[in-house]
């Protein structure tokens, strides 16, 4: 059977601008018709269903769904295009394997994000190496006034920082990112439908309140290198190398998935705070969302 690729490979100049400033914005990485369907299930349970975890920073809460499984839902197929596996392995120049996805979704008033690395958490997950990419995916137009993701440029030659407890959630030390804060350019990640910005494990990012009455959606899919599987995987099985199923780019224009929500397993409420998807939740089992 021919391999599955891309048809829209990154750029040398794109990987070079990740390595070096750790994060590359790459527009209309999905099409409007690719992400409608899920932007329109966002809108019509802004709950988030059944899968849906609040996670509160002093009363600014947001919605948050997380899962591993990549099973037939549109959910499950996205993490496997080629197209985001193929930009992710360029990126880290490895083979990779998915960590998980999430759904983060802010309505009016709601949302603020403090500020972190990724490998803040997936370090304690016991990965030896911040050998780990996210994308994230504007599922709907992002902009200042709804909270849009912002990163620290060049953040990510810093190395990993110290976390402390900042109401249920970990987040870097205030102290050192205050100095931070005043030697690092803050990019201001403004997204159309269908945009992304991958950034690198050890990049610090976070976002302000939506302002607005609508709804910031954002699709995060993280990736390990696999020779960076945790070296303890004791109560986190979900996070053990499992081989990816690649499939190829039309396989959303094609709606070769069954649902948004329907059938997609996501990780239980009931293990909100603890460490893990990188805002300071780990991940427990899994259930079906109810519709």
């Amino acid at each position: 059977m021919e391999a599955i690729s891309t048809d829209f490979p990154l750029t040398k100049e794109q990987i070079d601008h990740y390595n070096k400033h750790g994060y590359v914005f790459v527009r209309n990485f999905f099409s409007k018709e690719e992400l409608e369907p899920l932007k329109l299930a966002c809108e019509d349970d802004p709950e988030l269903r059944d899968s849906r975890t609040l996670v509160d920073y002093g009363g600014s809460g947001f919605k948050l769904s997380v899962w591993t499984e990549l099973g037939n839902s549109l959910l499950g197929v996205l993490p496997r295009m080629a197209r985001i596996v193929d930009a992710s392995e360029a990126l880290e120049g490895e083979k990779c394997y998915h960590w998980h996805s999430k759904i983060v979704l802010k309505r009016q008033g709601e949302g603020e994000v403090r500020w972190h690395q990724g490998f803040g958490t997936w370090y304690e997950d016991t990965c030896l190496y911040p050998k780990m990419v996210s994308c994230c995916i504007a599922v709907n137009e992002n902009t200042r006034e709804n909270g849009c993701l912002q990163i620290a440029k060049d953040s990510h030659h810093l190395g990993r920082l110290d976390n402390v407890m900042i109401g249920n959630s970990c987040a870097t030390d205030p102290k050192r990112l205050e100095i931070v804060h005043e030697r690092l350019e803050h990019i201001q990640c403004e997204m159309q439908q269908g945009d992304v910005v991958f950034f690198h494990a050890n990049t610090l990012h976070g976002s302000d309140v939506n302002t607005t009455d609508s709804l910031r959606t954002l699709l995060f899919c993280t990736y390990n290198v696999v020779s960076n599987e945790p070296y303890n995987l004791e109560n986190q099985q979900h996070h053990r190398y499992r081989p990816l199923n690649k499939l190829p780019d039309s396989v959303l224009l094609e709606k070769q998935y069954e649902g948004v929500f329907e059938t997609q397993q996501f990780h239980e409420k009931e293990t909100d705070n603890s460490p893990g998807t990188g805002v300071g939740i780990r991940h427990g089992r899994t259930t079906k969302a109810t519709v």
